[in-house]
Formats: structure tokens, sequence, C-alpha cells
């Protein structure tokens, strides 16, 4: 698995107490461990529910990035 499918987009529909389930372009479901149940973390996470918005998450470590996916090469040359 190299890197570009590690990461992948997603969105979320569903959320129980200890995971986030996400849906992937490819309708691969992805099960995302809740380690810190955050009450501001769970808000947005229906949030984002609600709105249908993609998200990164790392398919291998089934964990949300905290930073974006594009890389900023990419944004530089395009410019």
């Amino acid at each position: 698995m190299n890197k570009d499918e590690k990461i992948v987009s997603a969105q979320i529909v569903g959320i129980k107490k200890e995971e986030i389930i996400c849906r992937t372009e490819n309708n691969k479901l992805i099960n995302v461990d809740v380690i810190n149940n955050d009450e501001i973390f769970m808000e947005v996470m229906v949030d984002l529910l609600i709105s249908g918005l993609w998200v990164p998450v790392n398919r291998q470590l089934k964990k949300f990035l905290d930073y974006d996916w594009l890389d900023k090469k990419i944004l530089v040359n395009n410019y």
C-alpha cells in the first residue's frame, strides 16, 4: 500500500460513542476509533455528518488527519 492509498477521502455516515463510521469514495467503510470523547470533537463530527463534507482519513491507521492532504508543492506549481 503506497502513501496515496493510505490517505483517502471519506464522509462520516454514522457516529457511536466509541467509533465514527466513515464511507470512502469507493464505498468502503472505515471505523475510526474515538480515543478522546471530547464534547467539542463530537459536535464537529455531528456537523460533518449533517453537512456531508469529505474529510481525510488514514485507512491503515484508521485515524482522521489533523492536517490537509493537499501537497503544498502542487498548489505552488499551479500558480
